[in-house]
């Protein structure tokens, strides 16, 4: 269960530790329909299912110049599971979440809880999931999920340990060419000129979550008619949105050599490494083809920049990278910071194939929340029973940043019109 420790795990804390308005973390408000339980009933069945997903009761932590993980030997489940009573009113639960997302979690035991959040509304309440990005990645958030509160029988255990390939060789042998050249390619093109997404104001330090959903069917059918995935349609309205809303100075003639990227993370996890702790993941830069006057071009331009990252060479090129030795790896993470400055963040589309639940109680809607990255802005996508909700978190000094999740379900619609579906699918809705 227990590997050796990922570069990335170690690279998020030293990170958190030397920027002190950096939070590595992320969630998923998971809403459900009736009168909040009492507390202990979701303690209760959070304990019972921690067996399904044993690495949640591991830490992780640098010790000097190394990353370690191990399982706690103090781990007491009932101690990652809280609760919030907000007072009535429509605004009391997202100041809640905003409030949590930027709340530190313990250094000392596994770096994850759910907090029952209810009070706002008599007919709803809120289980929220946030963890800290040294310790999980996407996929295993939405193991996590399906672990604590999945309805369908839990998946295969927790595998043990697998031998590392190549662990005999030293790191530089361990290199593929493949990887050396994209990492040179990607720096030459991190030298050009690029668009800026945010406005570069001073920081205010509190947070916001806007969200919006649309039909997943919009997305699918949207990219099989162009031969794109739903993502690439995720980011082809990302890139619409952001025009929509950036000023005339930051869209004149002079501007057009500038292209406006995204980072997209990008799974390396091997099948055996399903249920092993930490971060298997890598991000790439992804130009969004911003200055296309056609959306529909647009979705094939970013298809074809994301089709060879999709590739196992690539993957395998990637994991090559993360299996660096961290003061390495980290290198490479503070340059891809840096370079963020001029970029989008993406979570990916994140999809949820089962349904949740609290006891007897259906988990109705799902959506995804990040703490920003400095004057960025992220947008997180997860797909849930048949909608996909967006996210985005920013600093409230870029107020008008909260109309781009509709200006991107806007985006959606008409690129589903344009492919010409025509379904009566239920309409896209502020969640």
């Amino acid at each position: 269960m227990i590997q050796r420790p990922n570069a990335v795990d170690g690279c998020f804390i030293r990170h958190e530790q030397e920027l002190s308005d950096f939070r590595p973390t992320f969630g998923m408000v998971l809403h459900a329909q009736g009168r909040a339980p009492e507390l202990s009933r979701v303690q209760e069945q959070i304990a019972s299912r921690i067996e399904r997903m044993p690495t949640l009761a591991c830490t992780v932590a640098r010790r000097e110049r190394r990353t370690v993980w191990q399982a706690d030997p103090a781990f007491d489940p009932y101690d990652h599971v809280h609760e919030v009573r907000t007072p009535d009113g429509p605004t009391a639960l997202e100041e809640a979440v905003q409030a949590l997302l930027g709340a530190p979690l313990d250094e000392q035991s596994p770096r994850w809880g759910v907090w029952l959040i209810h009070g706002y509304c008599d007919s709803e309440y809120v289980l929220f999931y946030r963890a800290h990005h040294a310790a999980q990645d996407g996929q295993a958030m939405v193991d996590a999920l399906r672990a604590l509160f999945g309805t369908e029988p839990p998946a295969s255990p927790a595998r043990a340990a697998v031998a590392v390939p190549d662990a005999g060789r030293f790191w530089w042998q361990r290199i593929p060419v493949q990887a050396v050249a994209w990492i040179l390619t990607d720096a030459m093109k991190s030298l050009r000129p690029s668009l800026r997404s945010s406005m570069q104001r001073p920081l205010s330090g509190e947070t916001r979550v806007v969200s919006a959903a649309v039909p997943e069917s919009w997305l699918r059918n949207t990219g099989r008619a162009l031969g794109a995935s739903s993502n690439d349609v995720c980011l082809a309205a990302l890139a619409e949105a952001v025009r929509s809303r950036m000023p005339e100075s930051r869209l004149a003639p002079r501007q057009r050599g500038r292209e406006l990227y995204a980072y997209l993370p990008i799974s390396v996890r091997r099948p055996e490494e399903r249920f092993t702790v930490g971060n298997r993941l890598a991000a790439v830069r992804i130009p969004l083809s911003f200055w296309e006057e056609s959306a529909t071009t647009r979705v094939a331009a970013i298809s074809r920049a994301t089709r060879p990252v999709k590739t196992e060479g690539m993957r395998r090129a990637l994991r090559a990278q993360m299996s660096l030795p961290e003061w390495l790896v980290y290198r490479i993470f503070r340059r891809a910071a840096a370079k963020a400055a001029g970029c989008l963040i993406t979570s990916g589309l994140v999809h949820l194939p089962e349904l949740l639940a609290m006891g007897d109680d259906p988990i109705e809607t799902v959506v995804p929340a990040a703490f920003p990255y400095k004057d960025l802005f992220e947008m997180a996508f997860v797909a849930y029973k048949g909608q996909v909700a967006a996210s985005v978190a920013f600093d409230r000094a870029e107020e008008e940043v909260g109309s781009l999740v509709a200006l991107w379900a806007d985006a959606v619609e008409r690129l589903h019109d344009d492919v010409g579906f025509d379904e009566s699918e239920s309409t896209r809705a502020i969640v």
